[in-house]
């Protein structure tokens, strides 16, 4: 007769006990952290301490320009009322006369440098908020409204220095020239070394929105944009200062 042979196949569990559970795989993810983590996060530390000295070095510089025009205008004020010597007279007069200031064009200028301002603030707060999407790893959303903000900023600095030019032409066409009357050499003193300061802010900003010519880092054009808004927003209030200044202590 034929023998059946039964073959059951029996399921081997591993024993219990008397040894380690082996090896365990390990995941980026899970257990003692994520070293992309760890990277994002000294990134950022990074950041924040450049944009900590950044902003160190930028206040040394507003106070620094700050001091230099607060002389000025104390100079302005002692000037209108000290008089010179004549030597064909041989005596002590009064020289000073007042500039009859083109308002309409400073206005202009004034307005056009604030609209600056606001432009610049609002694309500095865009890159903040895309450098917060950037850490989430979330791809920032765009909206409508969405401007090219900072070289709105650019081209309406370049109006302004344009339009100081044009006042400058204004004056000239009066025969206020920069040696006429000690109240023309200050109003080109004060106008010329305010435009100066301002066309080194603008170069910055320049440099900035041209970042991606320059292969900048957007960590870095962050970083220049908001140390650089500090001191184009010092730099419209020191203009208004001058306005003021120029109006109110015209003599």
């Amino acid at each position: 007769m034929p023998t059946i042979h039964d073959r059951v196949d029996i399921e081997r569990k591993p024993k219990l006990g008397g040894g380690g559970p082996g090896k365990i795989p390990h995941w980026r993810s899970f257990g003692g952290g994520d070293d992309g983590d760890r990277d994002r996060s000294r990134n950022f530390s990074s950041s924040n301490q450049r944009l900590r000295r950044g902003r160190i070095g930028m206040a040394v510089g507003i106070a620094c320009v700050t001091t230099l025009f607060m002389s000025l205008a104390v100079a302005y004020m002692v000037r209108q009322s000290t008089p010179s010597w004549d030597p064909v007279q041989h005596r002590e007069i009064y020289d000073w006369k007042p500039l009859a200031l083109p308002y309409r064009q400073l206005w202009i200028n004034t307005v056009l440098l604030l609209l600056s301002s606001f432009a610049l603030e609002v694309a500095r707060r865009a890159m903040v908020k895309k450098e917060e999407f950037a850490e989430m790893g979330i791809v920032p959303p765009r909206l409508g409204w969405d401007l090219p903000w900072l070289n709105l900023t650019v081209a309406l600095g370049f109006a302004f220095l344009a339009g100081q030019v044009l006042v400058w032409r204004m004056l000239r066409a009066q025969g206020a020239y920069l040696s006429a009357n000690p109240s023309s050499f200050f109003f080109y003193l004060l106008t010329g070394l305010h435009a100066l300061h301002l066309g080194g802010g603008l170069i910055a900003l320049l440099y900035s929105a041209c970042g991606n010519w320059f292969k900048m880092r957007f960590e870095s054009q962050r970083i220049s944009v908001d140390i650089t808004a500090w001191y184009w927003h010092f730099m419209g209030v020191l203009w208004i200062a001058i306005f003021a200044l120029l109006h109110f202590a015209r003599g």
